[in-house]
């Protein structure tokens, strides 16, 4: 797994030689790969070999922010002498670059042969090269901004500290279609936030939304802001705080990075995240009984996409107490 630990523990490795500063990965498989460390460069590269003649990939090599693949002959490497190389570039898509790179790691250890090896380190980076192909130049927009900053806020104030880091990360459903923003066996949480003058009403953006059909109890968590021009927190400011709760903790810090990238979130664009934000108040609703709500059992057939508001004042008669939520956290994190 590429991780914080392991480039630091090869950068720091570094001497006076040329020769790439080299770790196995995998180790319990049967394939040659490798993180390394250019000492000249200080690029970071992952690299998979084999003494095959037959694994050179037919397909174009892909590029994309910040990173290059390069296929390397060389006839005195006792650990192969065809070489694939996935190559950091550009330092400010170090986390895009970690993304990618434990991406290829956890499809190749299921292949049969280096030969398929080869060709999925390949495929897999052309598919996350056509996904960041996708993204908006510049960042989130500033909607998105808003309902990711709420999201990591109730991690890290909600969470984090109540649980196993890796627990908490893993709640965090991000884009992932159908799935609460955060979901645990029994339990699962809606993130809101609102940043209007008034804070009357929160949007619901389909009806799956506030529907319990996956699990037994539903809270609405909404957060309402105010934009600053100063003071506050950035959302940059907030996924740095996140990664430093989850220094030493390797898993759960790479499902963070991965997850942000997935919500197009990108280290390389954190300097365009101007907007600041401070918290004027967060509520907890229990989703229950006559909760005001469009679910699915409502529709007529041929109905769907329903996107509609909720007045906040016909939802004060749910609110829950933060810490009654809290103790609810505590006893499922046991």
């Amino acid at each position: 797994m590429l991780n914080a630990g392991i480039w630091a523990q090869l950068e720091n490795s570094r001497g006076r030689s040329s020769d790439l500063v080299v770790m196995r990965l995998l180790p319990q498989s049967k394939f040659n790969v490798f993180a390394a460390v250019n000492p000249q460069t200080s690029r970071r590269c992952l690299l998979l070999k084999s003494n095959r003649e037959d694994v050179r990939p037919l397909q174009p090599l892909p590029s994309g922010r910040g990173f290059e693949v390069r296929f390397l002959v060389t006839s005195a490497d006792r650990d192969g002498g065809y070489c694939i190389q996935l190559e950091l570039i550009d330092p400010l898509h170090s986390d895009v670059f970690d993304v990618i790179g434990n991406d290829v790691l956890n499809n190749i250890i299921h292949c049969s042969d280096d030969k398929e090896a080869f060709n999925t380190f390949v495929a897999r980076i052309k598919e996350w090269q056509s996904f960041l192909d996708q993204l908006p130049r510049g960042g989130l927009d500033e909607q998105a901004q808003q309902g990711l900053f709420a999201e990591l806020w109730f991690l890290r104030e909600f969470l984090l500290g109540e649980m196993s880091e890796d627990r908490a990360v893993s709640a965090w459903g991000g884009p992932k279609a159908l799935a609460k923003d955060f979901q645990f066996s029994a339990l699962a949480f809606e993130v809101k936030a609102s940043s209007g003058k008034q804070h009357s009403r929160f949007h619901i953006s389909n009806e799956l939304q506030l529907d319990m059909q996956s699990s037994d109890r539903l809270i609405l968590f909404c957060l309402l802001l105010e934009r600053l021009a100063g003071g506050g927190l950035s959302l940059s400011e907030l996924v740095a705080a996140i990664r430093e709760n989850l220094r030493g903790h390797s898993e759960a810090a790479v499902r963070f990075s991965e997850m942000l990238l997935e919500v197009g979130y990108q280290d390389a664009e954190a300097a365009n995240y101007t907007t600041r934000f401070a918290v004027r108040s967060q509520h907890f609703f229990d989703v229950r009984d006559d909760f005001p709500r469009i679910v699915e059992r409502d529709l007529r057939i041929g109905v769907g996409d329903v996107r509609y508001s909720i007045l906040f004042s016909e939802c004060q008669h749910y609110e829950v107490n933060p810490d009654n939520v809290r103790n609810l956290i505590r006893r499922i994190s046991l």
